[in-house]
Order: C-alpha cells, then structure tokens, then sequence
C-alpha cells in the first residue's frame, strides 16, 4: 500500500472526529452517554472477541504483554514529568496520555488494510496491551486527577473490560467453543469501536462553550507523542533486532507513529476528568498524523 492509499485512509478517520464535532453542534448528544458505551459495553464485546479468536500461537502473547508493561513504565515516566509541569491534576491526565496511542480506533483498520492476517494479529495483540493498560493503570491515573487511591481503585473495579479479557482467556484455555453466528455478530461491534471512537473525539470537542486552548498541554503532550514515542519505537526495533522479523518491526513503527489515543477523550469524558482539554489535543494529535502515519508507513 503506498502514501496514497494510506493517506486517504487516515484522512477517512480525521473526518469522522471532523463529523463528530459537527453533528454535535447540530443536535443535542451527549458524548459521556456514548464513551460510558464504549468503556462498559463496546470495548469489552472487541477485547473478548478478539481473544477469544486469537491465534493458537502462544508467542503473540508476548505482544500483548510486552505492550502492557510498555505502556506502564512509559506512562509512569510521564507523570514523573508531568508533576514538575502541572501542579493539578492536568498532571495526571498527561501521564494517562503519556502511555498510550491511538493503536485501535485509529491503527486497527490501517493495519488491517496494509499487513496480512499474521501482522494484522500481532496489531490486534498489542491493541489488546494498550487497551489493558488504558482500563486498568490508565484509568487509575486518570481518576487520580480527581480522587484518592481508593476511590480511584474502586473506580477501576467497576470496570469489565480486565473481567472479560480473563473470562476470554478461560473459555479459550478450555478449548470451550461458542457458536459461531454468535461470535460473528460480536465481531461486527469492531466497526462500531473504531468509527464511534473516532466521533466521540469531534462530539466532545462540540461541547466545549469556548475554544481556549490549554496551548502548554497541547505542546507538551504532541512533543511527548510525536518525539518520545518515536524514540521508544526505534530503540525496541534495535535491542529485539536479532529476534524480531521485518512485519513485526513494521507493526511496531505504525504503533507508535499513530496520535494520541481516543480513549484518553472516552475515559476524562467517562471519568469528567479535563474531557474538553484531552478532546483538543487529540483532535490536534490526529489531524498532524494525517502526515505522520503515511510517512511512516513508507519506511515499512
């Protein structure tokens, strides 16, 4: 697939955040409504299909964990960082930014388009880390901004997504078989994920009664996205070289070229966490990878 092909693609999924923003200037829709969907209902249905559809190869497991841990460490780096710039909660929802990418809303479907089923997997398990990371360490942090460490634990207990992603490793553990028209309806919620993701970005943006730019956030955490992520990509490729084969480099670039991920909109709108100000810079973080995300692509 060349620049083209991938730039219509990207530009496909900016104008959806853009049709977002629009339809919610127009009618009367609540984007917390729908990002409380996504966290409680759409996201775990993705996360158990795609486990429980998964590739009999334990190896892709490492993928899956090895991005968990990633995200982590790297978000954990962000607030030591954030906490010297921001002496509110803006701090946390930085690190909770820090440690994550637009790798399913945003990456899925380009990696999708351009890998074949092998890569496309591997896309689907570090999707799988991220979005672990995103409900469980993620949606501490996030919390944090406004609560204590036991309402912000409690918080993630209420959360389905780590039950589902258990339950789906048990039921695939066991070689138990669902029905097959059943596990195919459930599929088509990975549509519904990627497109509503994408709106929610505009939709909340469409609320927003003033747009004053929080411009030290926005600088900082692009720099973050589009610098340290960057860095950290090229630096696995070189120490895992000797173990890793060029569609498993490949993924890994588009992974941490993609821009800062929808689910930092969904879970500050879910959590009431700073929504309008996350909603600003990942709008701005995916209009930039309309060049960033082919450009990469073309070193692949």
């Amino acid at each position: 697939m060349d620049f083209i092909d991938v730039l219509v693609k990207v530009v496909f999924l900016v104008l959806l955040s853009l049709f977002g923003f629009y339809i919610g200037r127009k009618k009367d829709i609540d984007s917390k409504d729908l990002s409380t969907l996504l966290v409680y209902f759409i996201s775990p249905a993705v996360i158990f299909v795609s486990v429980f559809n998964s590739p009999v190869d334990e190896g892709y497991f490492h993928f899956l964990f090895g991005s968990y841990v990633l995200c982590t460490i790297v978000s954990l780096v962000a607030l030591f960082v954030g906490r010297r710039i921001w002496n509110d909660g803006t701090a946390y929802l930085f690190a909770f930014a820090g440690g994550t990418g637009n790798t399913g809303y945003f990456g899925l479907p380009i990696a999708i388009a351009i890998f074949d089923e092998k890569g496309a997997a591997i896309a689907v398990f570090i999707i799988l880390g991220v979005n672990l990371y995103e409900f469980t360490v993620g949606y501490f942090l996030a919390s944090r901004g406004q609560g204590t460490v036991k309402e912000s634990l409690l918080k993630i207990l209420g959360v389905p997504t780590v039950y589902v992603f258990v339950f789906a490793l048990i039921l695939r553990g066991l070689d138990i078989e669902l029905n097959e028209s059943l596990i195919s309806s459930m599929s088509g919620f990975k549509g519904a994920y990627s497109i509503l993701g994408m709106l929610i970005i505009g939709l909340t943006l469409s609320k927003m009664k003033s747009f004053e730019f929080d411009l030290k956030y926005i600088s900082y955490s692009l720099l973050w996205k589009y610098a340290v992520w960057p860095v950290i990509g090229v630096t696995l490729i070189s120490v895992f070289s000797g173990s890793l084969n060029h569609i498993e480099k490949s993924v890994i670039i588009l992974m941490c070229a993609v821009p800062m991920a929808g689910n930092v909109v969904i879970i500050s709108n879910d959590l009431g966490v700073h929504p309008e100000k996350a909603a600003t810079a990942v709008m701005a973080s995916t209009i930039l990878a309309s060049l960033s995300v082919p450009l990469a692509i073309t070193f692949l």
